[in-house]
């Protein structure tokens, strides 16, 4: 079986592809659901493509997790000071 030799321990649970579309570098990451394609930029690896795409999703996501977090928290405090009012 073919080893992908761009494989990314550090990123457990993406898997990339890098291609050619219109000339143009590209790499594909594909993991927990999603899939996002990027141009390499001029002068980067293939694993700085890699990293800077994944990052910057990880960012996202984890931006999004502590929004909900504070929401939820937030709502639960109100809650129980309402209760104690009452």
């Amino acid at each position: 079986m073919y080893r992908n030799p761009f494989y990314l321990g550090w990123n457990k649970g993406w898997s990339f592809l890098f291609f050619l579309e219109g000339g143009i570098a590209k790499i594909e990451a594909k993991g927990f659901g999603i899939s996002i394609t990027t141009k390499v930029e001029e002068g980067e690896s293939p694993l700085e493509s890699a990293d800077r795409l994944v990052s910057k999703e990880q960012r996202i996501r984890k931006s999004r997790y502590y929004s909900c977090v504070k929401s939820i928290n937030g709502k639960t405090i109100n809650e129980a000071i309402l209760q104690l009012l009452k």
